[in-house]
């Protein structure tokens, strides 16, 4: 059937992120008999005690890039392509050494029924759910799909699976292993979630937490209302305050980055030279008479190496050429322009009477096997349907007894309107060159079409265009040159106050990568910049590349501004945090001070003597996250629900001003016997929050050291 040849297809696109996916599971345990096996100095981690050699990891990584270079039909992956499978085959040491080994200590497996059930059972696993899905729509692909329920079809799963050729089984088995293994983790994850209970006195307080509400008053002093240059602050203030906070300042190990880029874009002398080589073939192109030699010169020269077959209907054509290819004869060269940095000539090929689009339906016989046999028996009966269809107009009765195509044979094999490019070559040209009444019959990869022409739009003139594209790419003086300037600017100002001197007399500018960890993969502006990354971790502070770091399209010089190591931040790096933090400090003493002096005994005496307003605060809950009204106010927040109806408060520190509230009205929760919802809720944020903690325990139980960044 040609909806199973289709996700075929796909299923290749598919499996091949299956595979690396599948890394985690399907690799076997070999690697992991001993601890022996990892005694290399040069690791890229360990997991679990288990030190991870590079050799081992990297032999892994190119088994995989090989697979999939073979898959693609790529001589080479691209650097992102090669960072994801780095990533999974990770996550397959980081299974095999961590996760399976948990989930096996606790009894867990899953067994073939299971697995079993899981694809071909009322209820399937999502993940089946999925993989027979249209990626697009991420909708159950029809053939796939019960009419009467919209679920999940077992029998044409079924179908689909046994009918797999030999050469793709393997990869349908790698499936199944990824989903045992996901069952697996599942029933880990429940059973932790079955081992979570909530008593009744915990619903209670849950319940009383998020049912009782507090209204209230306030005034407060901000912070801004005193200027800074006011409040004096001492070495000795700012150390007291950064000793109490620093715990705030816990941090991961970073780099502060500052580089420049010098761009190398084309000149005028590499727009000539471009114009002058695509004038030179346009010239050549325009002796060729041979529809073949114009191809070949097409796919030679141009960037796309494309020979574009599609007829083209008025506006459909880049606006340059639109109107005058539409009119000229075949043969005709078109004039010569410029669209998205490339120049591009274009040759009028054919053009044709043909509608705008087209209704048909549809018969698809699919031809087993490669062999001639085979494809002269499929041929044999295609020609006796259509006879019979001829005789008996039953096109709709055969489409659904015979067509392999489970996308439309429901619907008699129709297929409705569609326009060109929606179709495979062979069955867009029988339908378009055709004739309303029609019924050709087309072979394409699919197998046989038996096409009745419904019926067909008024008929236009479309136009088959050639094009020849060249992109102004930087010849080698342009590259050279900038070269020349990056090596000056690396000669004259490398240190740091050179560096941002240099910025300043070349009129470039600084761009900056702060918070920068070992293993990121991303800095702005920079495609793959992993080096500028390992040279950051390498350097000392005040560094500047001694050499630029060369890109495709581009030059850079980095300087190391700041090294931030894991743990608690020194004084001198937080020194703006810790000034500020210290200037509000003794803000928060002086308007503490000048509050308790005042003897007042409502929130109306405070505002009437400090010359502050009365703001009302209503509804507040111990279980927001804000108080409404003044937002988050941790410190505000204990001492509001601390306090009983009527009291008013001492001054309180807040992160901006200081408050005196008082209490207006306390609303408690209504009485209940009944504590079920709370109780429900708050499980429900336990299981929540076990999907994420369980597996995050695990890798801490782990002790996962991740040395991957200083080799790849």
């Amino acid at each position: 059937m040609a909806i199973i040849s289709s996700i075929r297809k796909r299923g290749g696109l598919i499996a091949a992120v299956i595979f690396i996916a599948l890394l985690s599971f399907v690799l076997g345990d070999f690697l992991f008999k001993g601890k022996g096996f990892f005694t290399s100095e040069q690791n890229v981690g360990e997991i679990s005690g288990n030190t991870i050699p590079v050799i081992a990891f990297d032999n892994e990584v190119q088994q995989i890039a090989d697979v999939q270079k073979e898959r693609m039909h790529k001589a080479a992956l691209d650097e992102e392509t090669m960072n994801k499978i780095r990533d999974n085959v990770w996550e397959k040491f980081l299974n095999n050494l961590a996760f399976k080994p948990q989930f096996a200590s606790a009894g867990i497996s899953v067994s073939d029924n299971e697995v079993k059930e899981c694809i071909l059972g009322n209820d399937p696993d999502q993940m089946v759910v999925q993989y027979f899905s249209d990626p697009q729509t991420h909708q159950i692909i029809q053939y796939f799909r019960d009419p009467m329920t919209g679920r999940l079809k077992p029998s044409s799963v079924k179908t689909y699976v046994d009918s797999l050729p030999q050469d793709e089984k393997p990869r349908w088995a790698e499936f199944e292993d990824l989903l045992r293994d996901s069952r697996v983790q599942n029933k880990y994850l429940s059973l932790v979630k079955k081992g979570l209970y909530v008593t009744k006195a915990q619903a209670q307080m849950d319940y009383a937490n998020l049912n009782r509400s507090v209204s209230f008053k306030y005034v407060v002093k901000s912070y801004s209302s005193l200027s800074d240059s006011s409040v004096k602050i001492t070495d000795q203030d700012r150390l007291k305050f950064y000793n109490e906070n620093s715990y705030k300042y816990k941090q991961d190990a970073s780099r502060k980055l500052e580089y420049v880029i010098f761009d190398i874009k084309p000149t005028q002398v590499d727009f000539d030279e471009a114009k002058n080589q695509i004038t030179k073939l346009s010239e050549e192109w325009k002796e060729i008479k041979i529809r073949k030699e114009d191809s070949l010169l097409v796919v030679r020269e141009s960037d796309t190496r494309n020979f574009d077959t599609t007829y083209y209907a008025k506006g459909k054509l880049p606006v340059q050429i639109d109107s005058l290819a539409q009119s000229a004869e075949k043969g005709t060269m078109l004039p010569m322009y410029m669209e998205n940095n490339k120049y591009k000539i274009s040759k009028v090929m054919d053009y044709d009477m043909v509608p705008d689009s087209v209704k048909a339906r549809h018969i698809l016989i699919r031809i087993p096997g490669k062999d001639s046999l085979a494809k002269a028996k499929v041929k044999i009966l295609i020609d006796s349907i259509k006879t019979v269809i001829k005789k008996k107009k039953n096109f709709e009765e055969m489409a659904k007894k015979f067509s392999d195509d489970g996308g439309s044979k429901e619907k008699g094999g129709d297929l409705g309107w569609f326009q060109t490019g929606r179709m495979v070559p062979e069955f867009q040209d029988a339908c378009f060159k055709g004739q309303k009444g029609d019924m050709p019959i087309a072979l394409s990869k699919f197998g046989y079409h038996l096409i009745e022409i419904l019926d067909q739009s008024e008929r236009v003139r479309k136009t088959q265009v050639a094009t020849i594209e060249m992109k102004i790419e930087p010849g080698t003086k342009t590259r050279s040159d900038v070269f020349a300037k990056t090596n000056d600017f690396v000669d004259k100002y490398h240190t740091t106050e050179t560096f941002n001197k240099g910025v300043e007399e070349m009129h470039l500018i600084k761009y900056k990568a702060d918070q920068l960890k070992e293993s990121d993969k991303a800095i702005s502006g920079i495609e793959n910049p992993r080096d500028i990354i390992r040279w950051a971790f390498n350097a000392k502070r005040g560094d500047v590349s001694t050499e630029p770091f060369s890109f495709p399209d581009k030059y850079v010089v980095a300087h190391l501004a700041e090294i931030r190591e894991e743990g608690i931040a020194p004084m001198e790096q937080k020194k703006d945090e810790v000034e500020l933090g210290a200037r509000k400090e003794k803000k928060a003493e002086k308007f503490i001070e000048e509050m308790s002096k005042i003897n007042a005994k409502t929130i109306d005496e405070y505002a009437s003597k400090l010359n502050l307003r009365v703001m009302p605060g209503e509804g507040a809950t111990f279980t927001s996250y804000t108080i409404p009204g003044i937002g988050r106010e941790m410190d505000l927040y204990g001492s509001l629900f601390a306090m009983k109806q009527g009291e008013v408060s001492k001054p309180v520190k807040g992160e901006t001003g200081v408050f005196i509230v008082q209490v207006e009205k306390i609303t408690e929760a209504p009485a209940t016997t009944d504590y079920t919802a709370a109780k429900t809720q708050a499980k429900n944020n336990l299981s929540y929050r076990a999907d994420m903690e369980v597996m995050e325990t695990i890798k801490k139980k782990a002790k996962i050291k991740d040395n991957r960044a200083k080799f790849f």
